[in-house]
């Protein structure tokens, strides 16, 4: 498998002083300058055998493979054990999953995952396999609304994702597909569940759910019926993993290695606790129902909302934050009476889908001068899966807090980074910090960061093999939600040992004297590339990239 450093920027050095503190005070008020990528291409990623052009999938076993043994070799780590070990055996002991009815596969508002009609521990019937959105166009259209005429809602035409697309001309649409800044959607203020009282910068309120089951409870008699419908039959499981089985919150808790005795404990691996959750918010805060329909309508509104609002079709879009695949950006109403609008940010071809993104102007965001930067997202890819339940395409923004001694002082210590494919798909380039970063060397990993993500990486290799080999487990686990935990701990081995490969640490040998001397290192990396175990780059500013067989 190639293995690529970009010398530029100037990558892995040898001869190491190590850093024993990074800087985590960055100001969160003042945007810099967005940062070159600190570290290039240190997990070189192969594309999987088979797929396709458009894939996202990778091969990462040899990237993880790779990692593992420089945190063996140079931190002397062995397996540890884990956090939880005693209380993961009895919880699984006592899992059946009695009681738990879990989630037919179908449409899942998100490029993750792909419909069937039940899963393999059986389940209800997706009631939206074949939804194509007419009625709720033609609703929002006689009502004053209005939806582009080359929209269609559906699959995408590999049957593995619902979203919304431009027409083809064998759909109905035309060669020209949708104008850039062409409006997509404008949805009347009458036809968007809300609040009694709206205010554009309130962003959460207990009013807009309790009005949202009540529409729920209403049915067919809703004065907002053709979209109150269309979410009630959304498959249970979907939207957020605090939506899932007993038996799968516990498969995911293994593999984030939380502390599930102990609330208070937050380490182990993001996400620690599900963002908004049924008990503890709507029955908790909200002082709401206990009921099966209550249930479904928070769930439903905690992961489709916009702010205080529900808005009828805007709902169905798919995310991205990949540059090129962006093309539309959402406005809520500024104040109340107004209409919601769509439009689009450049020209979409014809069967081209629709992208917005969820996190939009996040800390990573790849444009500061963004016309869309209204308001400005703290999420990045564990609070996308916490919240929508999917682990989103690349670009990815990760951020691991972690428990470490530095100098014999106890702290806690948060690693941000970014990863994002090159312009052949085939690399991910690594970014430490984000975009209020003023001083990027603060940002890069220091030793303990390592160690850490290291015992991490070990621990989660381990638990995929003991875990995808106990009956009981992969019995009690629906599909659905056993596919989306692999997909999440693949998304984590792949970040985390995208971080190690790219620390300044990756290729000095345990034996080595961190103080050594740069030809010592030269000289220890030469040997290794001849072995054909490493590969290595001086780090001196040349202008081509360097290319290793693994």
């Amino acid at each position: 498998m190639p293995f690529e450093w970009k010398a530029g920027f100037n990558v892995l050095q040898f001869a190491i002083g190590l850093p024993t503190q990074r800087n985590s005070s960055a100001n969160p008020r003042k945007m810099a300058r967005r940062l070159l990528p600190v570290v290039a291409a240190a997990s070189l990623l192969g594309r999987t055998a088979g797929a396709d052009e458009g894939s996202s999938s990778f091969d990462i076993r040899p990237s993880v493979d790779l990692a593992q043994d420089i945190v063996e070799r140079f931190m002397g780590l062995s397996l540890p054990p884990s956090t939880q070990s005693a209380q993961s055996e009895e919880a699984a002991d006592n899992e059946t999953g009695e009681g738990s009815q879990p989630p037919a596969a179908g449409e899942a508002d998100n490029s993750a995952a792909a419909p069937s009609s039940a899963n393999s521990n059986g389940g209800e019937e997706d009631k939206n396999l074949t939804y194509d959105g007419s009625d709720l166009i033609e609703w929002i259209n006689s009502n004053g609304g209005l939806i582009h005429p080359n929209i269609r809602i559906g699959l995408d035409p590999t049957g593995q994702y619902r979203g919304v697309f431009v027409k083809t001309v064998e759909e109905g649409g035309t060669e020209e597909g949708i104008d850039e800044g062409d409006i997509t959607a404008r949805v009347p203020w009458d036809l968007i569940v809300k609040p009694k009282e709206y205010s554009p910068t309130v962003y959460w309120n207990c009013e807009a759910l309790h009005e949202l089951y009540r529409q729920f409870q209403l049915g067919d008699d809703s004065p907002y019926a053709p979209y109150i419908n269309y979410l009630k039959n959304q498959p249970r499981g979907r939207a957020s993993w605090s939506e899932f089985s007993a038996a799968g919150q516990s498969l995911l808790h293994k593999i984030l290695d939380h502390n599930t005795e102990d609330d208070d404990d937050v380490s182990g691996l993001p996400p620690r606790h599900p963002n908004k959750d049924f008990t503890d918010t709507y029955l908790g805060e909200c002082k709401g129902e206990d009921t099966d329909l209550a249930r479904a309508a928070f769930y439903q509104f905690t992961s489709r909302d916009e702010d205080t609002l529900m808005i009828p079709f805007f709902d169905m879009h798919n995310h991205s934050n990949h540059p090129q695949k962006l093309n539309s950006l959402p406005f809520k109403p500024a104040k109340a009476g107004k209409p919601f609008v769509m439009r689009t940010t450049r020209r979409v071809e014809p069967g081209e889908q629709l992208l917005i993104s969820y996190n939009r102007c996040n800390r990573q965001w790849y444009d500061e001068t963004f016309e869309g930067c209204t308001s400005h997202s703290h999420y990045g890819t564990s609070h996308l899966f916490d919240v929508f339940g999917f682990v989103e395409d690349f670009p990815q923004s990760w951020d691991f807090r972690m428990h470490i001694e530095v100098d014999g002082e106890e702290r806690w210590d948060d690693l941000a980074f970014y990863l994002e494919k090159s312009e052949d798909g085939k690399r991910l380039l690594v970014t430490f910090g984000d975009n209020y970063t003023e001083d990027p060397d603060s940002e890069k990993p220091i030793r303990e960061n390592i160690v850490y993500l290291g015992k991490q990486l070990l621990r989660l290799k381990e638990l995929e093999t003991t875990l995808k080999e106990d009956k009981e487990i992969m019995e009690a686990v629906p599909s659905y939600e056993w596919e989306t935990a692999w997909r999440y701990h693949e998304a984590m081995m792949t970040a985390i040992s995208s971080a190690i490969l790219a620390s300044d640490f990756a290729f000095v040998d345990s034996n080595d004297d961190a103080g050594g001397s740069e030809d010592e290192s030269k000289d220890d990396s030469a040997s290794e590339d001849e072995s054909g175990d490493s590969a290595s780059g001086d780090g001196s500013g040349d202008s081509e990239d360097r290319h290793d067989e693994l």
